[in-house]
């Protein structure tokens, strides 16, 4: 099977869909894998990278204190994404999850508590249509895995389900 071109995904912290710049990445990066014997590794990326020449350069923070601070703050947004929270309701068994959830709303993105989150309507549109995305990116790695297809199809029902409800 031949590769016809690349893009960046959805989801991506780079543009989405297609761009020259995801053309020129995806065959850098396949010429790196092919130049290494077939394995890519992030630290072959960022060795490559550190040349101003390559394509794959502006796409990293060069300055050891900007750097240093944007990886402190994604180290704080996985704090925040590891917490559970642990809900008891009399004579049933208690319930795990996430403490708090992502709320990207226009120029600034913060977390609240899931249950906050749930109980506001434009949150919980935000929350919905974030988990329903995710759900479909998972359902388009593995919809192809004979032994997934009840779950691609229960998802298929829940983007239905979800869509007759915002009518």
């Amino acid at each position: 099977m031949k590769v016809a071109g690349y893009e960046f995904s959805p989801g991506a912290r780079f543009q989405a869909g297609e761009h020259p710049e995801a053309k020129e990445v995806g065959a850098h990066l396949d010429m790196l894998r092919q130049r290494l014997n077939g394995e890519l590794q992030p630290a072959d990326v960022v060795a490559d990278a550190k040349n101003p020449n390559s394509p794959l350069h502006s796409f990293f923070e060069w300055s050891d204190t900007k750097a240093a601070h944007e990886h402190r703050l994604q180290q704080a947004r996985g704090l925040i994404r590891s917490v559970v929270a642990i809900y008891v309701r009399e004579e049933k068994p208690a319930v795990r999850t996430r403490a708090f959830v992502h709320i990207p709303q226009g120029e600034t993105s913060h977390y609240r508590s899931a249950d906050h989150a749930m109980s506001q309507r434009d949150t919980r549109d935000i929350v919905l249509k974030r988990a329903l995305e995710e759900l479909i990116g998972w359902q388009r790695r593995y919809k192809d895995l004979l032994e997934f297809a009840e779950f691609c199809d229960s998802i298929d029902q829940l983007q239905l389900k979800l869509a007759a409800s915002k009518n």
